[in-house]
């Protein structure tokens, strides 16, 4: 009994068919995997809202301060204090990079080292959250000493952003914190390859694509934000230009109510 082959022809039908295939599907199954990284971050980041709580509730009602002491070899910032509550170092990590395994970490832009409770990428809301300034919106008083801040003094606790992701240039780590008068008004067209208060939150969007950074809030809830909650400034294209300079970027915060997701810099509502 003879045994046909296939032809040279219905190989290459059948190869070309694989092709597309894999063409059509390895693009989902990327996206997919991407998808699973931003939902396991969300379930981190609720850990780390909670966690905040529990510390306020120990502390009686004030926030986590963002830091105590220096040098960067200490283990002295919000995330030692409140490590003892999740147990979990792995939390403080955004999935969507790869978690740094060292306990110390190298700044190639600086040439300096951090211990990682410094460089984490789930990072503390400093100034709408942690702690609040003198002064008003136009002129803040950066130089006065800072006014812890109470739960139940937040207004908008609901709404709040205590924690968001942070990427520091090109690198697998951010920092423990954020000024939120400078991430809430970054490059809006830019990543920035190297130190940037104004894009450390804007830029943890290279690893999310399409999708909104996860989000921890005040109440002790996560979620998302995207590009609504920010104000955009371009030194390349002025047509995205929101707000070109600080009067316009107070007026553009207070007509979107911004200020009830990013806190006012200057005031401990």
């Amino acid at each position: 009994m003879r045994v046909r082959a296939f032809t040279l022809i219905e190989l290459l039908v059948v190869i070309a068919i694989i092709a597309i295939l894999a063409a059509i599907l390895f693009p989902v199954f990327a996206q997919a995997k991407a998808s699973a990284k931003v939902t396991s971050s969300l379930s981190g980041m609720k850990q780390l809202a909670l966690s905040l709580h529990m510390y306020s509730a120990d502390a009686d009602d004030m926030t986590v301060p963002e830091y105590g002491s220096q040098p960067y070899t200490s283990r002295d910032t919000w995330v030692g204090r409140v490590l003892p509550y999740v147990k979990n170092r792995s939390v403080f990590w955004d999935r969507t990079k790869p978690e740094p395994q060292s306990d110390v970490l190298a700044d190639p832009y600086y040439s300096d080292q951090y211990r990682w409770e410094w460089a984490t990428n789930f990072s503390l809301n400093t100034d709408g959250y942690s702690k609040a300034y003198a002064g008003s919106c136009t002129a803040i008083n950066w130089n006065a000493p800072a006014q812890a801040r109470s739960i139940s003094s937040i207004s908008t606790i609901a709404e709040r952003a205590a924690l968001m992701p942070t990427q520091y240039g090109r690198l697998n780590y951010g920092w423990h914190r954020f000024y939120a008068r400078n991430a809430s008004w970054p490059y809006i067209d830019e990543y920035i390859d190297g130190w940037s208060w104004d894009n450390v939150v804007w830029d943890a969007r290279r690893t999310y694509r399409a999708s909104k950074l996860v989000v921890g809030f005040a109440d002790g809830h996560a979620g998302k934000a995207g590009r609504e909650k920010f104000v955009g400034y371009s030194r390349r294209d002025p047509s995205l230009t929101e707000a070109a300079n600080v009067a316009q970027y107070c007026q553009v915060m207070d007509a979107r109510n911004l200020f009830a997701f990013w806190g006012e810099s200057w005031d401990a509502d």
